[in-house]
This record gives C-alpha cells, structure tokens and sequence, in this order.
C-alpha cells in the first residue's frame, strides 16, 4: 500500500466515523457534507472529492455497517459450523443472528435503523435499505439451510422479523436495553426452530 493509498484510506474512515457520530447524534440528515467535514477535521473538498454526495456518504455508512456484520459472521460462523447435532445447529443459527444484531455497537445499530427510516421518505435511500434487507434474508436463509431448518424461505422471514425488532428494541427509547433478556428471546425462538 501506497503512503498516498493510506492516507486516503484513513482520511476515508475519518470520514466515515464522523458520518456515524452525526447520524448517532441527530439522524440521516445531520451528517450534511458540510457537517461532515467539521466534524471529521478534513476540508469540504476533500469529503467531496471521496463521496461527492450526501446520499454516497450514507452508502458509505451502510457498506461500513455490512462490513462490520460480514467480520463478525466470518469469526463467528467456521467455529460453529462442524457439529451437526441440534445443540450445534442451533449454536450455528445463534451465532448468524448475533453477527447480524448490532447490540454491541449502538452507534452502529441507530446508523442502521436510521438509514432504514430515512428509506420511507427519502427515495434515494430505498435501493440502500432494500439491499440490506436482501442481504440479510439471504445470509439468515443460507444459515437456517445450513443447519436444516425446514422451510428456510419462511423461517428466514420470520427470523429477520425477530432481528429486526430487536435491532429496534435497541435504539428507541421504548425498547428493552438488557441484552441478556435479548439473547434469551432469541435462543428461545431457535430452539423452536430446532428441537432436540
């Protein structure tokens, strides 16, 4: 890699993080390019020049957030994916469902949430948030095959209802904080889907 290549690179993640803080602080619409650059301490021009708009800023944003869950899916899914017998399958299925839950970064869990909102009235937003949906249907079906759920196409839309929820749960003021009880919730409803 390159020095110019590294700086782009971390001037890039600046950015990106300072795009997280504003949409933690104020929503979608506080992570203005403006606000971005103040907030990142890099000029205008240069977030400009990396992102060029408002709506690639929030690309960015989500593409960090499907990154953060593929990294986590990696580390999680090969250590859980040799047993066979129902308690493995379901540790498998667990541990698919918690790389997808964003409990332990809430910055991250209200970037995500909030890039979903902003898809109901802002439709240049709408092709983003339906990819993350497409994409998480497909990585819980693959998982739910994987460990022989029947009817995976079902299952997978009733366990993206439940992750979705609880994903909900964690950023509105209304829903439950105690991840403990949010797990429990969430082994509760794969042993149902794979009893011993």
């Amino acid at each position: 890699m390159t020095a110019s290549t590294a700086t782009s690179t971390a001037a890039k993640r600046r950015i990106v993080d300072a795009v997280f803080r504003l949409v933690v602080r104020g929503g979608v619409g506080e992570a203005s390019l403006r606000k971005v650059a103040e907030e990142s301490g890099i000029n205008i021009g240069s977030v400009r020049h990396y992102f060029g708009s408002h709506e690639r800023l929030m690309v960015a944003a989500a593409e960090e957030v499907g990154a953060r869950m593929q990294r986590r899916l990696h580390d999680a899914l090969p250590k859980t994916a040799a047993r066979s017998d129902a308690a493995g399958r379901r540790e498998l299925v667990e541990a698919a469902c918690r790389a997808v839950l964003p409990v332990s970064d809430r910055a991250e869990a209200i970037v995500l949430v909030e890039l979903i909102t902003a898809a109901r009235l802002r439709p240049e937003f709408r092709p983003l948030a339906t990819r993350m949906g497409t994409d998480l249907r497909a990585v819980l079906r693959e998982t739910l095959e994987a460990a022989h759920v029947p009817d995976p196409g079902v299952e997978a839309e009733r366990l993206t209802a439940l992750v979705g929820g609880l994903t909900f749960e964690v950023v509105y003021p209304h829903g439950s904080s105690d991840d403990e009880l949010m797990a429990e919730v969430l082994r509760r409803h794969i042993a149902g889907l794979i009893p011993e």
